[in-house]
């Protein structure tokens, strides 16, 4: 299960949580794993309840974009499920 903490996103944690965001997603897009997806939907809620400032409030808009699109685009068959 994910667990949200009470934490703020700040300058100085934000770019590592973006950074988890998009490895998150480079992985999604190489396994096709349902449960890594709806952890990365966990995740992007959770930064955008927690950010400190409108850089990261942005930074947070965008991927969730980008999230829609890399959900969108399943149209490669996968032979087999990658391990993550």
């Amino acid at each position: 299960a994910y667990v949200a903490t009470g934490a703020t996103i700040t300058a100085e944690t934000g770019d590592i949580d973006i950074a988890a965001t998009l490895w998150l997603m480079h992985r999604y897009r190489q396994t096709g794993c349902r449960k890594l997806a709806r952890m990365i939907e966990q995740h992007l809620a959770w930064m955008h309840d927690r950010a400190s400032s409108p850089h990261i409030a942005d930074a947070c808009r965008r991927l969730s974009f980008e999230w829609r699109a890399v959900t969108v685009d399943e149209t490669v068959p996968r032979s087999h499920p990658t391990l993550h």
